[in-house]
């Protein structure tokens, strides 16, 4: 029988959890957790990781090792870090614990042990490559100075067409019209953006948007959503850079929502890695963040420990 392990893979729309072994998986969800900084603090990361955990019923004895994958990971402090250990012990007895950016999980389950890189796109952005021992992350700083490419920035430039239109400065009516449906007319629909609960969320929420008006022919809609899968290239081969010489092989690889949008994110991802790093090949994912989650929980005492990447219970 398979070894029970832990899963939680804890980004900002959303938190799934699985307990894998046994039976076969268990799965449950939770709302998402926002990045640490002063609105945000351990003791609410953990909340929300107990909460999607509570959904999978008790848990097996002895506790299973438990791999979690973490939006704005980099964000967090060592202190942070102990501190979301200790309530997850406290309450569930968990003691083998690794905690990682949700880049690490996504790569994992993209690409095993294959030497390369994967970016992870959701609400923000972060890339995170692996040879060996050795890893390097690239972005993952947040909507405010960072994560090029992310559903934020895509919500963020439809939102910045639809509003020009409005205003006659050259947008978009199609991005116009696809805002005023979700959010409202304008300019009520800044309003609402502003005092939505978590405004990030509500931003990047119109990257779906900026999607479908895409693949309904709006040119500045496809354009946004060129320069964001160029952006996550960018950062794919800067990840490869830090680790890999030129004549080195590695894969890059993609996860999280965000590549939904199909071949006009897709496409000019991988026609922009190519043109950086020629001979790289782009993979489809071989499995998702929940699933390196769970690989994390069974392999993070044979990797090695690295701030902004990977921390592990002593």
């Amino acid at each position: 029988m398979t070894p029970a392990a832990l899963a939680v893979d804890a980004g900002q729309t959303e938190i799934r959890a699985a307990l894998t072994g046994g039976r076969g998986p268990r799965t449950a969800t939770a709302p998402g957790v926002l990045r640490l900084g002063r609105v945000t603090g351990p003791d609410d990361v953990a909340a929300g990781l107990l909460a999607a955990v509570a959904g999978l019923g008790r848990l097996p004895e002895p506790t299973p090792p438990a791999g979690i994958g973490l939006s704005g990971f980099e964000a967090a402090s060592e202190e942070d870090l102990r501190r979301v250990h200790e309530l997850l012990r406290r309450e569930l007895g968990l003691r083998r614990v690794a905690i990682a950016s949700d880049g690490l999980t996504s790569l994992l389950g993209a690409l095993g042990d294959r030497p390369g890189a994967v970016v992870a796109a959701g609400t923000g952005a972060v890339c995170v490559a692996r040879n060996g021992e050795r890893m390097a992350k690239v972005d993952g700083w947040g909507s405010l100075l960072g994560d090029a490419g992310s559903g934020f920035a895509i919500g963020r430039a439809g939102l910045d067409a639809a509003l020009r239109e409005a205003d006659g400065r050259g947008g978009s009516p199609g991005l116009l019209a696809a805002a005023e449906r979700r959010f409202g007319p304008a300019p009520q629909l800044v309003e609402r953006i502003h005092a939505a609960p978590v405004p990030t969320r509500a931003v990047a929420s119109f990257a779906a948007d900026v999607a479908r008006e895409a693949a309904a022919g709006d040119g500045r809609a496809a354009a946004i959503l060129r320069d964001a899968g160029r952006e996550l290239a960018i950062s794919a081969c800067a990840a490869v850079g830090r680790l890999f010489g030129a004549r080195e092989t590695a894969a890059v690889s993609y996860a999280g929502n965000l590549f939904l949008a199909g071949p006009a994110l897709l496409d000019p991802f991988a026609e922009e890695v190519a043109a950086r790093r020629p001979g790289t090949e782009v993979v489809p994912p071989a499995g998702d963040s929940l699933a390196g989650a769970a690989l994390l929980a069974e392999r993070a005492g044979t990797l090695r420990a690295e701030p902004g990447i990977l921390w592990r219970a002593a």
